[in-house]
């Protein structure tokens, strides 16, 4: 049999068999439909919620009060250049005065009097831990022209916490789902390939090659796995639009924005992709296992 002959022997045969096992193929495009969607939910609804998350600050502030006729752009020099120091920022004595009366609704003092200095704020690098954090308050604070450094890092260190369990968790549900997806993935394109023996045992009495046989399967396995791919696509879709509104109602009250979309078409196109290939490998090997078996019989 020529090579054209055989792959078109294998194209009809991969259609025939959809339209034989109609029923069956259908469950199993839906469950692998639904296994595929569930990832790929999560991964849209984490991606959407990472911009913002990671836009909040989260470094640690020094505010540095300074003595009497300080030179700050000196001091803020000094300070830039010690280790674990990402920003520094001036705040003039009154405008500190100003902004403190504005948050707590006191009107300006007639009199001219300040009893503030001026200011240094001092950002700290996000990755700097709470004893790197105390170290730099301390060489702040040993400065000459520095009063004192009050801060408060407390909530950092509880962040750093939470962020580790959260990642952990993540991780763990992670490694959870995908487990689920591969034995659901597995299961369903197997159940395209229960009535192989059967077919495999005529073509093997005919002398058919293994590839011959398997070929119908893999092909199969590799339509009905795009379609999933497809159908789970829709599916987050739909999921997106019901979780939009409520996701925009919270956002709002925090005056921010989430949004939560579809990957681009040359990834969409891609998770097809991967997905056909997956599907047709799974029912490859299942064809294979059952041409095995009935060589080992004979």
């Amino acid at each position: 049999m020529s090579i054209l002959t055989s792959r078109r022997w294998a194209f009809e045969e991969t259609f025939r068999g959809l339209r034989r096992e109609g029923s069956r193929n259908m469950v199993a495009l839906f469950l692998a439909a639904l296994a595929l969607s569930i990832p790929l939910f999560i991964a849209l609804v984490i991606f959407g919620l990472a911009e913002p998350l990671t836009s909040l600050p989260t470094s640690v502030e020094l505010t540095v009060f300074t003595k009497e006729k300080t030179d700050m752009t000196k001091l803020a020099r000094e300070v830039e250049a010690m280790p674990w120091v990402a920003s520094t920022q001036i705040i003039p004595r009154d405008e500190a005065l100003k902004d403190l009366n504005e948050k707590l609704g006191l009107p300006a003092a007639k009199d001219g009097s300040n009893p503030l200095p001026d200011i240094l704020v001092v950002t700290l690098s996000t990755d700097a831990a709470s004893a790197q954090i105390h170290a730099t308050a301390k060489r702040i604070e040993a400065l000459d022209t520095v009063d004192f450094v009050p801060f408060e890092a407390s909530w950092h260190e509880k962040l750093q916490h939470v962020s580790r369990t959260a990642w952990t968790g993540l991780a763990c549900l992670g490694a959870l789902t995908a487990m689920l997806v591969i034995l659901v993935l597995d299961t369903a394109i197997r159940m395209t390939t229960i009535t192989a023996r059967s077919e495999m045992r005529t073509l093997y009495l005919f002398g058919a090659s293994p590839s011959f046989a398997i070929r119908p399967y893999a092909w199969r396995g590799f339509l009905l796995m795009a379609a999933a791919a497809a159908l789970a696509l829709g599916i987050a879709w739909c999921a997106i639009l019901i979780l939009e509104p409520s996701l925009n109602e919270t956002a709002a009250l925090y005056e921010t924005s989430v949004t939560i979309a579809l990957p681009p078409p040359a990834w969409c196109a891609g998770f097809i992709g991967a997905s056909a290939f997956v599907g047709s490998l799974i029912a490859a090997v299942a064809a294979s296992s059952a041409w095995r078996s009935i060589r080992r019989e004979r």
